[in-house]
């Protein structure tokens, strides 16, 4: 029986275990010869440093990736398909330079507030930066684990459409998020729907744009303060609005140029989880006399 698993079936406690020096003393250690712990040891330093150089590699690999893909949503949002455009300055400090047909106008004359309260058959929904706007149930399934949900005054919660934008807690971070479901969110975040026709996908990129974030930080004191981002925020940093027919080209350019690069991230982080599962696999049997280690020449 393994070190660990003598411990916890002796501890007691709900969330926070007391480890007792009884407990401790009537556990059973194996102790092998000075010459194999040093052999062991050895080996394991050897074998997981390699380990952890193939992991640091792919992560640098994700990194690389993750950059391109960030430099063909910008591009492409900012300026279009078309690398013979005409460009003009927009005037806006954080968007500069965009095709000269397309429209600058504030941001709260294309999208507004949505107010509604919840409504009785809403489910409960979770803004992630991760996910977007996803229902509580979905986020617990992708996250392994529970959250706590609201059981009363459900209907102080608001209403939140298919597509509509949310303004949340985390928004100064990332952006703002897309919801995925109808439902309900909590009263404290600003839900924002679409006062004309759009691409949600095109905004759902532009909205979360790495310059779009920082001119979103610089309306307020916020941070400092400990305060959420409010709809006033929003609406003193500018949006640009090419046509609906380029809006939807643009999104689905990005999909198509960046898929590949979503595929390869996951199959890196594949990588990154099975070499962490094997270091720890390696390091039980080495320890416990599972295998048998060689002597490093």
């Amino acid at each position: 029986m393994s070190y660990r698993t003598q411990i916890r079936r002796k501890v007691k406690g709900v969330k926070v275990y007391s480890i007792t020096q009884a407990i401790l003393k009537s556990t059973k250690l194996w102790l092998p010869p000075d010459d194999e712990q040093t052999t062991i040891a050895n080996f394991l330093d050897k074998k997981t440093a390699q380990i952890d150089q193939a992991i640091a590699i792919k992560q640098k690999q994700i990194e690389l990736l993750k950059e391109r893909k960030q430099i063909i949503i910008q591009k492409a949002v900012t300026q279009g398909l078309d690398p013979d455009v005409p460009l003009r300055d927009s005037g806006v400090d954080w968007i500069g330079e965009i095709p000269e047909h397309w429209e600058i106008r504030r941001s709260k004359f294309l999208f507004t507030q949505r107010k509604e309260r919840a409504w009785k058959d809403d489910v409960q929904l979770s803004a992630t930066q991760a996910y977007g706007v996803i229902p509580q149930d979905e986020y617990e399934e992708k996250v392994g684990r529970k959250v706590v949900k609201i059981q009363f005054h459900l209907d102080k919660r608001k209403h939140v459409e298919l597509n509509d934008f949310v303004i949340s807690m985390r928004s100064f971070q990332g952006g703002l998020e897309r919801a995925w479901a109808r439902g309900c969110i909590r009263s404290s975040y600003i839900i924002l729907r679409s006062l004309e026709d759009i691409d949600t996908n095109f905004y759902s990129y532009l909205l979360k744009l790495p310059s779009y974030i920082k001119a979103l930080q610089k309306t307020a004191s916020f941070i400092r303060d400990g305060q959420d981002l409010n709809f006033e925020n929003f609406s003193k940093v500018d949006l640009f609005i090419p046509p609906l027919k380029e809006q939807n080209e643009i999104a689905m350019f990005i999909v198509q140029q960046t898929s590949l690069t979503d595929i390869a991230t996951e199959l890196y982080q594949q990588q990154i989880k099975n070499l962490k599962e094997y270091k720890t696999t390696l390091i039980n049997s080495a320890v416990t006399g599972k295998i048998k280690v060689p002597e490093l020449v």
